[in-house]
């Protein structure tokens, strides 16, 4: 037992305290350990090493008068705990205690010299982050869900006009078989069918309450149901009639076909301006809005009753903004 207590202490100390520009002698390493109340001497610590190297740890030996120890590598480089700690900030539906609290997980595998680097480095915390880690312990239990194969109940909240928080159809209780969470634009959503549309429906992971496991089996999730086109066709996930429109689209904006659709959509080229693109979406006003703010330099040649939807979509903005003048 006191060997391997001593073990992982030294463990802990190559972890927390070397890297690459920072290493311990051996006489160090035993001094860190006396203060640990851990007994060594120079033919442990040589041991102890050779233990834990044969383990897999990266542990590099610069020989000398003094030999001095370091940790080389971690299951996590430091660039790549920064692009984590960064999507972290950037989840909205992560609240900012809870962000703080993964992050500081996530850099205490690497030395303390490196998490303060780090810690200088990661960008500033969404301004628009949960209240609260409800939405953590939603996203648990609708995993448990999804892995038992058993249905959910929750309420659902929205917004007054007075920014105050109020349950959805009067506190209604949904009743969905969850097929996964899906985290899109900074928000994390919930998919699966729900019994009050009948359909396979969308739900935010943040506005979801009181939830709870049923005993119920789940309905099966369609065979021809595809997340990956499911998530495509919906524009900030919001969902309406799925419709094959046809696009005409300036040449610079292949990228934002490309960038939406995927690498396998349908283009043709027009003339050395302008390329066709057909595409499968479901028809909402995010949809509409994503077209328009390309200033018409993506426009929708058909079907006419898409056209004509974005065309009401347009006149109804314009006679809102006519009402807000006068």
């Amino acid at each position: 037992m006191e060997k391997n207590s001593r073990l992982l202490c030294l463990l802990q100390i190559l972890q927390r305290e070397t890297d690459d520009e920072h290493m311990l002698t051996t006489s160090q390493l035993i001094a860190k350990l006396a203060e640990l109340d851990i007994s060594s001497h120079r033919e442990t610590i040589s041991s102890d090493i050779k233990l834990l190297q044969n383990a897999g740890y990266d542990i590099i030996c610069n020989k000398s008068t003094q030999n001095k120890y370091f940790l080389a590598s971690r299951e996590f480089e430091p660039v790549e705990l920064k692009m984590l700690a960064d999507a972290i900030n950037a989840a909205q539906f992560i609240s900012a205690d809870k962000s703080k609290q993964l992050i500081d997980k996530l850099f205490s595998s690497v030395s303390k010299y490196q998490e303060e680097q780090l810690k200088c480095s990661v960008s500033a915390s969404s301004c628009n982050k949960a209240e609260s880690s409800i939405s953590m312990y939603s996203a648990d239990l609708i995993n448990t869900a999804v892995t038992q194969g058993v249905k959910i109940k929750f309420q659902y909240y929205e917004y007054t006009a007075k920014k105050e928080k109020v349950l959805k159809h009067n506190g209604f209780t949904y009743t969905v078989s969850p097929y996964a969470t899906v985290w899109n634009d900074d928000r994390y959503y919930l998919v699966g069918y729900c019994e009050k549309h009948e359909d396979i429906t969308v739900f935010r992971i943040d506005r979801i309450t009181n939830i709870k496991l049923t005993k119920n089996i789940s309905k099966p999730c369609p065979e021809n149901f595809c997340l990956k086109d499911f998530l495509s066709q919906s524009f900030k996930m919001f969902h309406g009639e799925l419709t094959e429109v046809k696009l005409k689209c300036h040449s610079k904006h292949m990228k934002a076909i490309v960038d939406k659709f995927g690498d396998d959509v349908q283009t043709e080229i027009i003339d050395k301006n302008y390329f066709s693109a057909n595409v499968n979406v479901e028809l909402s006003p995010t949809f509409y809005s994503w077209i328009f703010q390309f200033k018409g330099e993506i426009g929708i040649q058909s079907p006419q009753k898409t056209i004509e939807e974005f065309v009401q979509m347009i006149e109804s903005v314009n006679q809102v903004s006519e009402y807000s003048v006068t």
